[in-house]
């Protein structure tokens, strides 16, 4: 059987350390408490229940479990759903997964033992359902979740349809006359790619590997570098759809240091709506994410479950992205 003393050793703690950190003490950092969690789970050690009287829980308030905050898109998503959950006279506090399944885990199960009021949590991970599967101690605090995913059983789960995002983004490119169209992505935006080979196979257009690229990079470093290299391949794109609007913003970049013109040499698109978009020295034209409406409907269903322990209601509501068209993307020319 483990032992705390084990736990002790491995996580390189004192016992006391350990004992405070599985209690949920105000005196361990939460990095802290969440390695040790993390390791007594390893070890297969029996954790205790969430405690429900502590000294000191936190009174009428909300926590928000978020992959990022590096990405405009994040940033502007954690501050409208802070601005509504202020509004109703809460206070938040938010913590970042860096889109690991072990850290959503170990933020949900310190978030329970707070017994804050209410939990949103935001994920891109795929396995989410297992992974609220083995939190079973927080189902008892209204939970509201942010997801890729379309159905999550048993908790109320708002989505963006990001397939139908992308699709109507190439979909727009496709319909201006281009027929040579790059993508630049990372390894986060699988779903997007998706969409952008389903539509480019769907009008029977060539799927080109020399301006397709799928970077380790991230940001406007991954748009620049991507961009640069597609520069010179042999075949060169008339348009680039990038997977979101860091990325596209760093393709300007890269096309104008080679004297190329946007849209009239290449067109370019992007995707999120961040704020900057209307104000670079070519609009960007993106795809809009509902960020706004989605902070209202997230925040607002999670209130409802707060102030209504009796409403047990699932609730399940898809977002539409919509096309912003702006200054970066033109039809094609005849002779391209």
């Amino acid at each position: 059987m483990t032992k705390l003393k084990d736990i002790a050793v491995v996580a390189g703690v004192s016992i006391s350390t350990v004992s405070k950190a599985l209690n949920n003490s105000h005196e361990i950092k939460d990095e802290t408490r969440m390695k040790i969690v993390r390791i007594a789970r390893e070890l297969n050690y029996h954790l205790p229940p969430p405690q429900k009287d502590w000294p000191g829980k936190n009174k009428q308030s909300i926590g928000v479990i978020c992959p990022e905050v590096y990405s405009n898109y994040y940033t502007q998503l954690i501050s409208s759903i802070g601005a509504q959950i202020t509004k109703r006279g809460y206070s938040y506090t938010f913590a970042v997964s860096d889109f690991k399944t072990e850290k959503e885990m170990d933020y949900l199960r310190i978030f329970g033992g707070q017994q804050i009021d209410g939990i949103i949590l935001i994920s891109e991970n795929s396995q989410i359902q297992d992974t609220l599967e083995g939190i079973q101690e927080i189902w008892n605090i209204p939970l509201v979740l942010i997801t890729i995913e379309n159905q999550i059983n048993h908790f109320d789960c708002i989505w963006i349809d990001d397939y139908y995002g992308a699709s109507t983004g190439v979909e727009y490119l496709v319909k201006l006359g281009h027929r040579r169209i790059g993508y630049i992505g990372d390894h986060l935006t699988e779903n997007r790619f998706r969409a952008f080979r389903d539509v480019m196979q769907k009008n029977q257009l060539p799927l080109i590997d020399s301006i397709i690229k799928i970077s380790d990079y991230r940001f406007e470093d991954c748009g620049y570098r991507s961009m640069k290299t597609i520069l010179d391949a042999p075949v060169r794109p008339t348009a680039i759809f990038a997977a979101y609007d860091d990325i596209a913003i760093g393709a300007l970049r890269a096309v104008t240091e080679r004297n190329l013109s946007v849209p009239d040499d290449i067109s370019i698109m992007g995707m999120d709506n961040v704020a900057v978009c209307p104000y670079l020295s070519k609009a960007l034209t993106t795809v809009s994410n509902p960020i706004k409406e989605m902070a209202v409907v997230t925040v607002s269903i999670l209130f409802r479950k707060i102030k209504d322990k009796h409403f047990t209601v699932i609730q399940n509501v898809a977002l539409k992205p919509s096309l912003i068209k702006r200054e970066t993307t033109a039809k094609i020319k005849a002779d391209s």
